[in-house]
């Protein structure tokens, strides 16, 4: 799928979307995004704007059940869940032109780039992706500490406290928490 922003935004000057999805199983040929959380920054790395968006499963019984349990899904808690399509259209419009993020933002970017081009969406964001794992990994490759690379070992390595059960924008913002700290001196 072609991503159409505009390509003469000097990188320095780019929002950057701190993604995560959160889905019912981990193939993307077979399990779909349940949930949605972003939050936009400045370049300057100040909150814009966040969103939040649980999504309508079309297909529960391909579900992987660890999947469920660990994202807390349940009918009550996804009762005003929109469709895929209306959250991606959103997404879309509010990532225009910015750069995303995430940690181990491919696993995102495979979920979301088959639905883009499920429901035949451009993408109007910038195509480079940074991905806060990689940078971690460089950052701590010679150190004792943090002891891995998973998500919320590095929010408890930095004092950032994370929820029982995974949720998009939670993890989006211990992502964006995260990011800054590492790009601290």
């Amino acid at each position: 799928m072609k991503i159409t922003s505009r390509t003469n935004i000097d990188f320095r000057k780019r929002n950057l979307v701190f993604i995560d999805l959160e889905f019912t199983g981990l193939d993307p040929n077979v399990h779909e995004i349940l949930e949605i959380g972003c939050v936009l920054v400045d370049p300057d790395l100040q909150v814009i704007k966040t969103f939040e968006t649980k999504t309508i499963p079309e297909h529960s019984e391909t579900a992987d059940p660890a999947s469920l349990v660990m994202n807390g899904y349940s009918e009550e808690k996804w009762k005003n869940a929109v469709p895929l399509k209306n959250a991606l259209e959103e997404l879309n419009q509010l990532a225009k032109d910015a750069m995303f993020a995430g940690w181990n933002i491919s696993s995102d970017w495979l979920f979301l780039d088959k639905g883009f081009q499920r429901f035949e969406i451009n993408p109007i964001f910038d195509y480079h992706f940074i991905d806060a794992m990689s940078i971690a990994y460089v950052k701590f490759l010679h150190t004792d500490k943090p002891e891995s690379l998973r998500l919320r070992n590095m929010a408890e390595y930095y004092g950032i406290e994370m929820g029982e059960t995974h949720g998009a924008l939670e993890d989006a913002t211990a992502t964006y928490k995260i990011f800054k700290k590492l790009m601290e001196k």
